[in-house]
């Protein structure tokens, strides 16, 4: 249970933010937590170490960095990880430079805070883009060299090592963010060309190739859905069966080029014609489907209507040849009327069509 839990927070928490930063807000997150806990860490270990007026000063250092930390994490679960990102940065580098400037021992000789502005730099090539971080760190690295330099106590230190320390230590963070960013900006180019061919080959597995319309499989999984909606919403459902007369004839005279290019124009001419929300497929063979959501009896045959008779009044001509008179033939049924599953509506619609052809097609029935 904790586990999935676990992946539950997370999953939310990447919603919140773009593909593209997803696991940067999520390394981020992190080292916040981590960060949150060492500072809580060190409280306790200035509090039971130093005494007077240095253990005030850290105190309310550590608190302070430890509120701005709480809060670059706020912004970070808000989605807003640019924000969360220079605040978590300000607060690494706020606290050796504090240090630095207001802790007279420091300056007397403590060469330790000078090591956490090495770490502050990896930070920074971790969360902020490499102009940023070759900003920052160039700022930083004079700012330590004129303190090393200037200071009587650091100038007797073996400065010239800790210096190149904090340089080495900021090169390595720097190329190995670097590095980890390149990393992260193909595994998400990956990703986004994965979610492409997913969402391509899906429109494959549902579209017929030939017309570009719905094929059996996505009618049959769409049928269900629209006749469970009609039936809970009490409305009507038409469902519309329908294929071109003498299509036989068709491929014998003109060829089966002719008759694809005339399957091909069938189907555009249904898109046209049919409302946005009409379902629109190819059943198979010349057959189509039609699946009119909201639609009684009597409008679904006036709808049918107006596509037989506008279809067989067109001039028809494709690739070079006149396919004239075109002319379809219909069988209609609704639900719940005619039945109130996808097989029941579906075999009366096939009925119903088939009375259209024996009353000698181009009809509607």
């Amino acid at each position: 249970m904790e586990i999935k839990n676990e992946f539950s927070f997370l999953d939310k928490f990447r919603e919140k933010h773009p593909i593209s930063i997803q696991r940067k807000a999520v390394i981020l997150l992190v080292l916040q937590t981590v960060m949150i806990f060492l500072l809580i860490a060190t409280m306790i270990l200035v509090y039971c170490v130093d005494a007077g007026d240095r253990r005030a000063f850290y105190m309310a250092l550590l608190m302070g960095l430890a509120f701005l930390l709480g809060l670059s994490t706020f912004y970070n679960s808000r989605g807003k990880y640019l924000i969360a990102a220079w605040i978590t940065t300000i607060c690494m580098l706020a606290g050796p430079w504090i240090s630095i400037l207001f802790d007279p021992s420091i300056l007397n000789g403590d060469v330790v805070p000078f090591v956490y502005v090495g770490l502050s730099i990896q930070l920074c090539a971790i969360l902020l883009s490499e102009r940023a971080t070759l900003l920052l760190s160039t700022v930083q690295l004079l700012g330590v060299l004129a303190a090393l330099l200037f200071s009587p106590k650091l100038a007797d230190t073996n400065w010239p090592s800790l210096f190149a320390f904090i340089v080495f230590t900021a090169a390595i963070g720097v190329s190995t963010g670097y590095t980890n960013r390149k990393q992260l900006e193909q595994i998400v180019q990956q990703h986004r060309q994965l979610l492409d061919d997913e969402a391509q080959l899906r429109e494959l597995s549902l579209k017929d190739s030939l017309t570009g319309l719905y094929n059996r499989r996505y009618m049959e999984e769409s049928f269900d859905r629209e006749i469970e909606r009609m039936r809970r919403a009490g409305h009507q459902l038409a469902v519309v069966m329908t294929d071109i007369d003498r299509f036989k004839a068709i491929n014998d005279t003109y060829g089966h080029v002719v008759g694809d290019a005339v399957l091909a124009f069938t189907a555009d001419f249904f898109l046209k014609n049919t409302r946005n929300f009409d379902i629109v497929c190819r059943y198979g063979g010349d057959e189509f489907i039609i699946i009119f959501p909201d639609c009684s009896r009597e409008e679904a045959a006036e709808r049918a209507e107006i596509l037989r008779s506008s279809i067989s009044a067109s001039e028809v001509v494709l690739l070079g040849q006149t396919v004239s008179p075109l002319t379809l033939s219909f069988g209609i049924a609704v639900l719940p009327a005619d039945g109130l599953t996808r097989q029941a509506l579906i075999a009366a619609a096939d009925a119903a069509l088939y009375a259209a052809k024996e009353a000698g097609r181009n009809r509607v029935e």
